[in-house]
């Protein structure tokens, strides 16, 4: 296996192409069959991103902000505003990844929706004996039958009621 490693100054006297070869080689994809200026030909073969530090500007990958392309491309990543977007094969459609929603009041038991924007939105875990209902299209908490409702069966056989959250079956119809 080839030393992977670039030239040395006055210590790899006539294998400098070689070894220049060899080290990029390593990482690039080489076809020569492609052509110069074609996807296939200089392209890396594999990426690996070394951690980043503490510091500012340290940021193993980061992105600029840009216009997105005009035409989107299958695999594309592209950044724009506070949007991070990815371009499906199929269709070919730009997907925008789901927004990140960092919620540092967040608890167990709480639940995330879309709402009207696109956004994540977290709806609090509901009081005890609540259920979850929707006004306007929002999920909100509501109220649990209070105690003592009865709901009659439609054959007028069984009562079901609702006594301090707890269901009881009354009656014994057909």
């Amino acid at each position: 296996m080839a030393n992977h490693r670039l030239p040395e100054v006055n210590g790899d006297e006539g294998t400098w192409g070689t070894i220049l070869n060899d080290f990029l080689t390593n990482e690039h994809y080489n076809n020569d069959n492609a052509g110069v200026g074609t996807a296939d030909s200089g392209g890396h073969q594999h990426i690996t991103v070394r951690a980043g530090a503490t510091a500012a500007g340290s940021a193993p990958i980061k992105l600029t902000s840009g216009p997105l392309m005009s035409t989107s491309e299958a695999g594309a990543v592209e950044f724009l505003s506070d949007n991070l977007y990815f371009t499906q094969t199929t269709g070919r459609a730009r997907k925008a990844v789901a927004t990140y929603y960092n919620d540092a009041n967040g608890a167990t038991g709480d639940m995330y929706y879309r709402d009207g924007d696109g956004n994540f939105a977290r709806i609090p875990i509901g009081p005890a004996n609540s259920v979850l209902s929707s006004s306007n299209g929002i999920p909100i908490w509501a109220s649990n039958a209070p105690s003592g409702d009865t709901i009659n069966n439609l054959d007028g056989g069984s009562a079901i009621s609702v006594y301090g959250g707890a269901l009881a079956i009354n009656g014994g119809g057909a």
